[in-house]
């Protein structure tokens, strides 16, 4: 399991660098001091590079401490697959029914798999996550979110 732990850890530091490299002719913030085109690719460039050094990192703290085996049919390694899945399906939802409507359906799935119980809790968070990323984005970064391709 190490040697695929390292792997992933070298490809997440890789594929950062190449997000940078790939954006370095975008602007970071227009003229007008907006967030630019290269702005959310940055951040996320250098999410998947520090993840990746992390991972690095815990490859060589695992390797002190002894192996350790993962089970890969375990229940908490199935949910992480059904969530997995239930993205990919929420990518595509995105082109066809917007943010907003998909993501009213999503957070309340994926709270289901993790635990949750209390309907009214799983209503309540999914309309308020739902809401503060539309205000966050719509309002503070002036960034539209996806719409609806029946909507246009």
């Amino acid at each position: 399991m190490r040697k695929q732990n390292i792997v992933v850890g070298a490809v997440a530091v890789i594929f950062g660098l190449g997000i940078i490299m790939l954006s370095r002719d975008m602007p970071l913030f227009d003229e007008s001091g907006m967030l630019g085109e290269r702005f959310w690719p940055f951040c996320l460039a250098w999410l998947f590079i520090g993840l990746g050094v992390l991972q690095l990192i815990n490859v060589y703290q695992q390797r002190a401490a002894g192996d350790t085996s993962v089970d890969l049919s375990s229940a908490p390694v199935r949910k992480a697959y059904w969530v997995a899945g239930l993205m990919g399906v929420y990518a595509i939802a995105l082109c066809y029914g917007g943010f907003i409507a998909s993501s009213l359906v999503l957070i309340p799935i994926v709270m289901r798999i993790m635990g949750e119980k209390r309907p009214w809790f799983l209503g309540v968070s999914s309309v308020l996550i739902v809401a503060c990323i539309y205000i966050a984005f719509t309002m503070i970064f002036n960034s539209p979110l996806p719409e609806s391709m029946f909507s246009e």
